[in-house]
């Protein structure tokens, strides 16, 4: 059995009178694609946060690698990347400089300037399915390229934990055959990757286990064999 990188247990959490989050609890392991699903209103997204220390819950334990993480700092040093809805990039500054934006403390200073362009332009060429020049102004990109750059940021740090909340939402089918090719990889490296979705065929096609919120709570997992459009629904 691999190792338990991710423990939630009966986690709650309230934004005043709102209960986002009544009762969850899940496990994913390392060298795994765990999804997360549910409804508009079901809890993913702020599982997510409080999986990654931006919010802390009201009652309950969240353990990262065995430990806990009360802010995105302590999260990120504990080994978890993750990418949100919201695609946050500086337009004034280049893709190299976005791709490793506050991760010096993270990649250590023998990287240098050389060695971070190049393995930038191989992940983003790997991604993208063409070659684009490190040097370029974010701000002249499309959206989707920015999307991009937020991936390959979180990849970049070789984490032990990468949370994608609904990532694929705006790629189209190609690029999110790039996407599963890479995310494969990091599973067999041993990254636990949780991925927050709700386009039920995807998640079929690459989740090896999946936990179903309804109302801000835990109604099911299921294993990969069992990962199932009907099952789904059904829960």
């Amino acid at each position: 059995m691999p190792a338990v990188s991710v423990e939630i247990s009966k986690v709650r959490k309230t934004f005043g009178p709102t209960v986002a989050l009544a009762d969850v609890s899940l496990r994913a392991y390392a060298g795994e694609v765990h999804a997360i699903i549910g409804g508009n209103g079901s809890g993913k997204s702020t599982l997510a946060k409080v999986i990654s220390g931006v919010l802390i819950p009201d009652s309950g334990q969240v353990s990262i690698l065995g430990k806990a993480a009360t802010t995105p700092h302590e999260a990120r040093e504990l080994g978890i990347s993750n990418v949100f809805q919201e695609v946050l990039v500086a337009d004034e500054c280049s893709v190299l400089d976005n791709l490793y934006l506050g991760a010096d403390g993270l990649l250590g200073s023998t990287v240098n300037k050389e060695e971070r362009r190049a393995n930038a332009r191989a992940l983003m060429a790997e991604l993208l399915g063409f070659e684009l020049d490190p040097d370029t102004l974010t701000g002249d990109l499309p959206l989707s390229i920015k999307q991009w750059i937020t991936i390959a940021r979180a990849m970049l740090t070789r984490p032990k934990v990468l949370i994608l909340d609904e990532s694929s939402a705006a790629l189209d089918f190609e690029s999110t055959e790039r996407l599963f090719r890479k995310m494969r990889e990091m599973k067999r490296e041993g990254t636990a990757i949780l991925i927050v979705t709700h386009r039920i065929a995807e998640l079929v096609r690459i989740a090896d286990r999946a936990t179903v919120l309804r109302d801000g709570r835990t109604v099911g997992t299921l294993e990969e064999g069992g990962i199932t459009e009907a099952r789904i629904l059904s829960l």
